[in-house]
């Protein structure tokens, strides 16, 4: 699987999942069965992927990467 998202922006991806997980769970009381709740808390399971993978499939479809140098020496190009 091609690799196009870098370290900070894997950062902020996994940042937004908590973020998403605490505000469908805790503060739309998604624990509780609200459905609206546990519909946002689901929604964090995309950039939790992205996370996981280090991949965008946006990025891919725009052929653009958020690596450093040293993660384009690591995994390749993603633009070749």
């Amino acid at each position: 699987m091609l690799k196009n998202v870098g370290l900070i922006d894997r950062s902020l991806r996994f940042l937004l999942a908590l973020l998403l997980i605490w505000l469908g769970l805790i503060f739309m009381k998604g624990i509780e069965g609200n459905v609206w709740g546990i519909l946002v808390s689901l929604s964090s399971l995309l950039p939790l992927y992205m996370v996981i993978t280090r991949s965008c499939f946006e990025f891919h479809w725009f052929n653009i990467h958020t690596l450093s140098k040293k993660e384009i020496l690591r995994f390749g190009d993603p633009k070749k």
